[in-house]
């Protein structure tokens, strides 16, 4: 067992015989409570809390381990980190007396319960205070040996951090290395950046060997690698690269308000759909909407629909016009398209042809926010960092479009969509909403 593990252990003890003391005292308070307030019910004997105890500590034990609030790593953390956990606990715990209560028809009380939980709760937060101090102390006895070339900002971070005295050693042959360990003994290894990957991979066996923990640094900005986070697949675990990791929650928000948006705005604009619709019908022709393939999340194919604006046979003509194509990249954009009709520019200039596409949000192939979804081929033809931009759901509107549109450049548009996907937030695609109304009636950049 390390030393941090014993300490763990020591806290954990501490944490079970301050729940019990809570109890005890939540006892002694509901009778005092009892006595002051005639119409709560009478204190219960405290024979009765046996079974209470057996049921609730082994749940609440285990809550604590799960979440850790014994950890080293976590005490030394941030405190809203650690009340987060603290509380979580305590709902387990009460979880468990609810249990106890409906299952066994306990005489308990529930003004005692509630007295017992906002004591111990109480208790526990204030008695993690002093154990921060406690760890720090009893740390700050312990050496940490930092490997390699080091700044003295870095060290002291990692003395402040890890709450250990900081040594420094510069790398030199594993039996040297070895020699230092026996004469003076420490606690674990930092391993600077600075180290080579060979370099890194014999001082880890090493430390191995000797039973100390070795911390190495994830690459930052390598070779353009994001640093990555440990996943479990099964009975193995992967490094996962990615380069931002947006929040399951608000995706899955996001996910559930496209959709229910996306069928309001149907219903509301179904009168303008159906005129639009009959207009292009009479003026167009048949079909009335354009159906194209476009690349999705992760670049898989799905049909786009749009008001048709081109004339039949539009597509094959496409080849022929290649050489005026006005955007740089793999993108085809053309300012005066002679395939578009006259009804048609009236629709691209305010948008009024990607209506349909709503149909394709409520069927969760794209949001109402995300970088605009490129023909399959054009897709194909994305190269580097601009693949990137399909880790989001297309969508109906995006930075490029309330940014200028077909007046920006290739490289500018792919920017801005690279921007929404590394900083995007449930904040961001409302403040995108709101913009897009205006951009689309001034119409700058429809093509």
């Amino acid at each position: 067992m390390t030393r941090d593990e014993a300490l763990e252990a020591l806290l954990l003890v501490q944490y079970v015989a301050l729940i019990v003391g809570s109890l005890v005292l939540a006892r002694l308070g509901h009778v005092c409570a009892a006595h002051a307030f005639p119409s709560l019910k009478p204190p219960v004997a405290p024979g009765d809390y046996a079974h209470l105890l057996v049921v609730f500590l082994p749940i609440w034990v285990f809550a604590a381990e799960r979440l850790g609030i014994h950890r080293v790593r976590v005490l030394t953390g941030p405190h809203t980190e650690l009340a987060r956990r603290l509380i979580l606990t305590q709902s387990w715990g009460l979880a468990a007396v609810a249990l106890i209560l409906v299952a066994a028809q306990t005489p308990l009380n529930r003004s005692l319960i509630a007295i017992f939980f906002l004591l111990s709760t109480v208790v526990l937060l204030a008695a993690s205070s002093f154990q921060r101090r406690f760890v720090a102390r009893r740390r700050g006895e312990s050496l940490v040996l930092v490997i390699g070339e080091t700044g003295g900002e870095a060290l002291g971070e990692i003395e402040r951090a890890r709450g250990r005295r900081v040594a420094r050693c510069a790398f030199s042959a594993p039996a040297e290395l070895a020699a230092r360990l026996r004469a003076d003994p420490v606690d674990e290894v930092v391993l600077s950046g600075a180290l080579s990957a060979e370099e890194t991979r014999g001082l880890v066996e090493l430390m191995s060997e000797h039973g100390i923990p070795a911390l190495v640094p994830l690459a930052h900005g390598v070779d353009g690698f994001p640093p990555p986070r440990v996943e479990s697949v099964g009975r193995a675990q992967y490094l996962v690269y990615q380069r931002r990791r947006p929040s399951v929650p608000s995706l899955i928000v996001k996910a559930i308000s496209d959709r229910l948006l996306a069928a309001l705005l149907l219903v509301i604009f179904a009168p303008l759909l159906l005129l639009l619709a009959l207009v292009v019908r009479i003026l167009v022709g048949s079909p009335l909407l354009y159906v194209q393939r476009r690349g999705g999340l992760y670049g898989r194919s799905f049909s786009m629909l749009k008001f048709r604006t081109m004339r039949v046979g539009a597509e094959a003509e496409r080849a022929a016009l290649l050489a005026l194509n006005e955007m740089d990249g793999p993108v085809f954009k053309l300012t005066n398209d002679p395939r578009v009709t006259r009804f048609g520019r009236l629709l691209r200039r305010f948008s009024l042809d990607e209506l349909p596409q709503l149909l394709n949000v409520v069927a969760g192939q794209m949001s109402l926010v995300g970088p605009r979804p490129l023909p399959v081929e054009e897709t194909a033809a994305l190269t580097g960092g601009h693949r990137r931009r399909l880790s989001m759901r297309p969508g109906l509107t995006c930075l490029w479009q309330v940014g200028g549109r077909s007046d920006l450049a290739f490289k500018e548009w792919m920017a801005l969509d690279l921007d929404y996907v590394d900083r995007w937030s449930l904040g961001l695609d409302v403040a995108i909403l709101l913009r897009t109304i205006p951009a689309i009636l001034k119409g700058r950049g429809a093509r």
